[in-house]
């Protein structure tokens, strides 16, 4: 029986459908590994994101589950429709990732992941559930952020409000006698109810087929998760007020919540197989395992390879060269910029004291862009004084103590200069659709003995530059 067992497993394994998964998520993921690299940065090595490395594994194994019953079998016949989706979500990451928008190349690899199983393999929705699954590696869910603040901070208000214990809250500050509690991004509930998210859908998949169910399940998994952190918050803050804030849970409140969260998990689980009408395994609906898999359409295949290989981000940036990776912190009177791919040097032929630098961008790295978040244009340890918009540029008067200078900074795309991001952000999505992406931030700085020089004449100054 165990030989048995053993052989099928290793026959699914070895099975053409589920190698197919493999080699395509392979080639996928080859093909966008720059698009990989922004995920690492910004979602792997974020706390928020941990449970991202458990993602992909996952992922395969529900397809090893689905080549097991037979409900992944190959496409035997020229898939239109499934074709024209993956075309589009192939053009929406060449052009996203061109125009360098972030959360618009990770939906579009998430798409482009979607739709290839789906015009490789006969269409059923268990088929799209493993691929979509990966939307918990995308650090999007971000956005969210602000909302589940608010959300929390009136949770927490109401909840103190039974506890006797004199509270005063401003915006996301809470004021005990003890001290001052910030309910913070990272205290919006984020993680707990993407976990949530992805444990619950998971689970549903497996075990619910019954919609209704489905929503109630789903539903109480969401709320839980975020009573979970509004309690975790609450005891925090009266531990803070019971211990005058000198307990260890001060430090370290995240490990508490863990402490709240997994009890949770563990009565939702006993509830949801109360719920559960079906496994993977024992449904029939779509079982037909012992066929032979469905001989793979070659047309299918080609539209699929020649889809991936030109929208591939690996091919467009491997056609650019970095020279200069690392942020570029060498003065106090620099700007923070990260990424570029080289820096220029302008000497102002009738203005030698100004220091005028061209960060170039050529979409190399697709976090190296003009827009990227981390930028700062004002050097650090000065002040902003006040802000102007004149000719395309951003003028910025700033100061230091006694010391005062003047920035100027803009955007440039194909020739065409802005002083505002948004509208730079509109001329990069037009560019993209074609494929254009060098981007370049123009910056200067003076400084000035007395009052700053009028911004006329600097920008005067600018028009005679020696390269």
């Amino acid at each position: 029986m165990t030989m048995n067992k053993h052989s099928s497993v290793t026959s699914v394994l070895f099975s053409k459908p589920f190698l197919g998964i493999l080699l395509l998520f392979t080639v996928v993921s080859l093909l966008n590994i720059p698009v990989l690299i922004t995920l690492w940065r910004h979602g792997f090595d974020d706390g928020t994101y941990s449970h991202a490395f458990l993602i992909p594994f996952i992922t395969l194994y529900l397809y090893f589950l689905l080549a097991e019953t037979g409900k992944l079998q190959f496409r035997k016949e020229l898939a239109i429709a499934p074709s024209v989706l993956l075309v589009m979500s192939c053009y929406l990451l060449f052009v996203t990732s061109n125009a360098q928008i972030s959360v618009g190349y990770w939906g579009a690899l998430l798409a482009v992941f979607i739709t290839s199983v789906t015009m490789l393999y006969r269409f059923n929705w268990y088929i799209v559930f493993p691929a979509a699954f990966l939307v918990f590696i995308f650090p999007f869910w971000g956005i969210l952020v602000p909302i589940l603040q608010k959300i929390s901070v009136v949770a927490v208000t109401y909840m103190m409000s039974f506890t006797g214990v004199p509270t005063y809250v401003e915006a996301e500050i809470i004021t005990i006698p003890a001290g001052v509690f910030e309910i913070a991004g990272g205290c919006s509930g984020l993680r707990y109810m993407i976990v949530s998210l992805a444990i619950g859908s998971l689970f549903i998949f497996l075990n619910i087929k019954d919609t209704k169910k489905a929503v109630l399940f789903l539903s109480l998994t969401i709320l839980g998760a975020l009573l979970t952190n509004w309690i975790r918050i609450t005891a925090l803050i009266l531990i803070g007020e019971y211990t005058n804030m000198e307990s260890s849970l001060m430090e370290d409140h995240n490990t508490f919540g863990w402490y709240l969260y997994v009890p949770f998990m563990i009565f939702l689980f006993k509830w949801g197989n109360h719920l559960a009408d079906k496994t993977l395994h024992s449904n029939t609906e779509l079982n037909n395992k012992g066929l032979p898999p469905l001989q793979l359409e070659k047309k299918n295949l080609l539209v699929l390879v020649v889809s991936l290989i030109l929208s591939s981000t690996t091919y467009i940036t491997n056609n650019q060269e970095i020279t200069n990776t690392l942020p570029f912190l060498d003065s106090t009177l620099k700007p923070k910029i990260y990424y570029p791919s080289y820096i220029e040097n302008i000497t102002l032929s009738d203005k030698p004291e100004i220091e005028y630098n061209i960060y170039h961008f050529n979409g190399a790295d697709l976090d190296g862009k003009p827009s990227y978040y981390d930028n700062k244009f004002i050097p650090k340890q000065w002040q902003l004084i006040t802000r102007d918009n004149i000719s395309s540029w951003s003028i910025n008067y700033i100061g230091q103590q006694q010391n005062k200078a003047v920035v100027m900074y803009r955007y440039e795309i194909n020739g065409v200069f802005f002083s505002e991001l948004n509208e730079f952000k509109k001329s990069r999505l037009i560019n993209g659709l074609t494929g254009k992406n060098n981007t370049s931030i123009h910056w200067l700085i003076m400084q000035c003995e007395a009052d700053c020089l009028n911004p006329i004449d600097l920008l005067t100054s600018t028009n005679s530059i020696n390269r």
